[in-house]
């Protein structure tokens, strides 16, 4: 690595030609298929038969770490890989294999996320993979455990969605990034043989820990195996190179050789050991949101080392970064097609955040901040996701850093208020200290990085279903009218407050059946699927001796239940209080023939209605006050449900993608909305509703109790490029900014794109594959969206900064 300094700027313009290179082979990389994982999980798993379920998944881990084919790609500086190949989604069998079995034929076609599979490897699946899993998965367990009337609602509706978990390893953790890196791999080992030898195997106890420590010790043995194996690669491939491409191997054998026993002492070895251990958590389970959290802080004693000593210059740091980027964005996460629509765009959900306060609560903003938000300007791909923390004090050239990235309309940084983070991490039950260094997983999920078991998606619940139920008396008209919902009566009978508490009835109905769902999922993976790889790396597991799913690290928290549509309810409470009781412009029974006709012959109602009612996002503050109410709530309801695995459940409000299918099973509803249309996105308000420009949204906003939302709240933002252009649009952003943190709001993002550009992307997808946008918590690009997730996007209101 011989970059020069005069390459480097800090304004997002750097060209490093190994990093388009490596870019240029990303674009080539079509989203496949990967069977290897399975077979020799399947190989494994025949020669363990008898043996405990967390020696048999740990040999099963050190197995693939050992046997699995491995590469460095020309020009990458980082090794290691989550696939065969950039971009494919890896069969975990205890997983996939139910779902997989059904969609083999279609997955190359679907709508949303399709997989090229061969017809070679469709073979090997169903002649030696399938018979051997068929009875021993988590989604068939699951669904013989879970009781009738939950089923009914719970499965292929879309009212609520819980089958996530069933078909996908949890992730949603992260490591303990800064024991690993100042122990190294070596000395976890020893810690564990250690833990070992100190205790009795006579004692019934003592024998369960044991057992659990020498699974734990087995990964991390086949972890360093893996990593030597890279060694030996890169010292093959260095004899066959020549000039600095030769360096660069050298210094990769070097590096790998160097990690396999010892912590990182250089920033290179840093980022290195990073994504290895990043690739192991995928490896283990090919779950969402691992996550590398405050890179920015727990390698910038490497980074000031290194150029205290001269090793290292900000423009190498930048390609550094730059090539961990391109390595992590190759990463998917492998869905079924129903799920594929909740979590659209083949995105990982690995989450970097930068900024914010330290553990002593002084701003923590660094070199490496700026870096690392430079190097996403750079390289535009979808992941990993890069987060921003902020706060009163932050310096105001990380907000307008901050505010340039945001411009480019990939939709990064998402944005995070530190003084509502961290209040919800004093109510998951941290210190002070840990609740400071706060970082991301998934899409807006808090998280005490490297102290927590966090289910952060237990299930989403649909606020806009909850109102039609009530109108339809428990029936959802999508569904063959069926009777999913509870039968509360004819609302011509009710008053204003009754149809309230009904809509409640139906919320707390829906959040008690998706707890159901997920307390029998806890339960089904802790019998199926210990994760003893990640829960060496997490705090609690070497005192307790028990993994992530029994309860082991030091913070249990959740699962999340997550609502969606919150605006699309309180509109339809805002419409029906203000037509049907206050100015009696329609009855009751004409309102709801209007919807049971999805407005066919009833369109001068759907114009007043659309027209005339007091919307969510304009800063009306009786109106916005119901969505306060409603939130309140459903965290009442949620906080009160106990998990499997002993916490409460905690709340969240972010859809993921969720809005768009939960929108596709909902009829008409009262404030003007078509059948079938997506939900509002998050805490946003719904597209072409909110008219009194951004400060009224975020006034609206901030009158949700958002630090009770443990698990997150989302709020995500378009704007007029226009209006952002310039020095003066950097500051319109930056205010924007300013103003979410002084009205205590947890998150914010930003789509900065033109609703042209998004047709003409719409219209002749193949000339614009690179552009980004964000989705919700998390940003896909736009051509790999079905057309309904595109329109949702397009059709979302463009505020004028």
């Amino acid at each position: 690595m011989n970059t020069e300094n005069r390459t480097f700027s800090l304004e997002g313009e750097n060209h490093f030609p190994r990093i388009e290179k490596l870019i240029e082979d990303y674009r080539k990389a079509r989203p496949s298929v990967d069977i290897e994982r399975a077979r020799i999980y399947t190989e494994s798993f025949k020669e363990t038969e008898g043996e405990d379920i967390i020696t048999r998944r740990a040999q099963a881990f050190k197995d693939y770490c050992e046997k699995r084919e491995i590469r460095i790609a020309d020009h990458q500086l980082i090794a290691g890989d989550v696939a065969r190949i950039p971009r494919a989604g890896v069969v975990d069998p205890v997983f996939h294999c139910g779902w997989l079995s059904e969609e083999l034929d279609t997955i190359s076609t679907r709508k949303q996320d399709p997989y090229f599979i061969s017809e070679e490897d469709k073979k090997e699946l169903r002649e030696t993979i399938f018979p051997y899993w068929k009875g021993k998965i988590v989604s068939e367990l699951w669904l013989r455990q879970i009781p009738p009337y939950v089923r009914e609602m719970a499965v292929k509706t879309g009212i609520i969605d819980v089958e996530i978990k069933t078909q996908s390893a949890a992730g949603e953790t992260a490591p303990y990034w800064e024991k690993a890196m100042n122990t190294g791999l070596g000395q976890m080992e020893k810690e564990l043989a250690e833990a070992i030898d100190a205790l009795d195997p006579i004692d019934p106890e003592s024998y369960e820990k044991i057992t659990f420590y020498k699974a734990c010790k087995m990964t991390l043995e086949g972890l360093k195996h893996y990593i030597l194996r890279f060694a030996g690669l890169a010292e093959e491939q260095a004899d066959q190179a020549a000039g600095k491409r030769k360096e660069e191997l050298e210094r990769i054998a070097a590096n790998c050789r160097y990690l396999s026993d010892n912590k990182p002492k250089t920033f290179w070895q840093g980022l290195q050991l990073t994504y290895f251990i990043l690739a192991g958590c995928m490896m283990e389970g090919n779950g969402p949101s691992y996550s590398p959290g405050r890179m920015d802080q727990y390698l910038y004693p490497l980074y000031a080392k290194d150029m205290e000593e001269g090793r290292l210059t900000d423009a190498q740091t930048l390609e550094l970064i730059e090539a961990f980027y391109v390595k992590t964005a190759e990463s998917t996460w492998f869905l079924s097609a129903n799920a594929a629509m909740y979590f659209a765009g083949y995105q990982p959900f690995h989450s970097i955040i930068v900024g914010g306060i330290d553990k002593r609560g002084k701003d923590a903003t660094n070199q490496l901040s700026y870096l690392f938000i430079t190097a996403k300007m750079d390289v535009q791909l979808h992941s990993p996701s890069l987060c921003a923390r902020v706060h009163q004090q932050s310096p105001e050239e990380l907000i307008a850093h901050i505010a340039k990235l945001a411009r480019l309309g990939t939709g990064f940084p998402a944005i995070y208020n530190d003084e509502v983070a961290i209040k919800m991490m004093l109510l998951s039950g941290g210190t002070m200290e840990e609740a400071r260094d706060y970082q991301m997983v998934g899409c807006v999920e808090p998280f005490m990085g490297g102290k927590m078991a966090k289910w952060s998606d237990g299930g989403h619940y649909n606020y806009a279903a909850a109102m039609e139920f009530v109108l339809h008396n428990g029936r959802s008209i999508i569904n063959e009218n069926k009777l999913l919902g509870l039968e509360t009566g004819d609302p011509q009978d009710m008053t204003y407050d009754e149809i309230k508490d009904a809509v409640k009835q139906q919320l707390k109905y829906m959040i008690e059946s998706i707890s159901i769902c997920a307390n029998v999922n806890e339960k089904v993976c802790a019998e199926l699927t210990p994760y003893p790889f990640i829960s060496t790396f997490l705090e609690g597991t070497l005192h307790t001796g028990k993994d992530l799913t029994r309860g082991g690290v030091k913070y249990t928290i959740g699962p999340a239940l997550i609502g969606t549509g919150i605006a699309d309810l309180v509109n339809s409470l805002s419409a029906i209080k203000k037509h049907v009781f206050d100015d009696k412009t329609i009855t009751m029974g004409e309102l709801i023939q209007a919807l049971k006709a999805n407005f066919d012959g009833y369109e001068k109602i759907r114009l007043m209605l659309q027209n005339t009612t007091p919307m969510y996002g304009n800063d009306i503050e009786e109106v916005d006050a119901l969505a306060g109410e409603m939130t309140d709530y459903a965290y009442s309801v949620i906080s009160q449900c106990k998990s499997w695995r002993g916490p409460h459940f905690i709340s969240g409000l972010y859809p993921v993608s969720s809005h768009v299918p939960h929108g596709l099973v909902v009829g008409a509803l009262p404030y003007g909305r078509l059948s079938g249309k997506a939900l509002a996105d998050g805490c946003f308000p719904n597209g072409g509703t909110d008219h009194e420009g951004p400060t009224s949204v975020l006034k609206s906003v901030s009158r949700i109790n958002h630090e009770v939302h443990t698990s997150g709240t989302l709020l995500n933002m378009k704007l007029d490029p226009q209006s952002v252009s310039g020095d003066l649009g950097i500051k319109r952003i930056s205010d924007i900014i300013r103003t979410f943190v002084d009205l205590n709001i947890y998150h914010i993002q930003f789509n900065v794109v033109s609703r042209e550009l998004l047709r003409a992307a719409q219209d002749k997808p193949e000339e614009h594959k690179s552009l980004i946008v964000r989705v919700a918590g998390y940003s896909a690009y736009f051509t790999e969206l079905c057309e309904e997730m595109q329109d949702d996007i397009i059709n979302r209101t463009i505020h004028q900064a």
